[in-house]
């Protein structure tokens, strides 16, 4: 895993849910089935790890209300 808010353009992966490290976001995206098995508890537990250093990296610095971000530009897939 990466360090949240740390190198951007770094990505991590649970299974099918990607963890995308950018210097002012981190970004969940995907699918991720918790099954209420031992699988499921490892699954739910690294999920939680991760949670938990985003909270702790936001808790080290002072904060703004928000943050403007310039909206992500689509790009053509050139295999269409």
């Amino acid at each position: 895993m990466f360090k949240p808010f740390e190198h951007g353009d770094e990505s991590s992966a649970i299974y099918d849910l990607t963890l995308e490290n950018q210097v002012d976001c981190v970004s969940l995206y995907g699918n991720l089935q918790i099954t209420k098995d031992q699988a499921g508890l490892k699954t739910a537990k690294a999920l939680q790890s991760f949670v938990n250093e985003v909270v702790a990296a936001l808790e080290k610095q002072p904060l703004p209300e928000q943050i403007e971000r310039q909206q992500e530009q689509e790009v053509e897939n050139p295999f269409l």
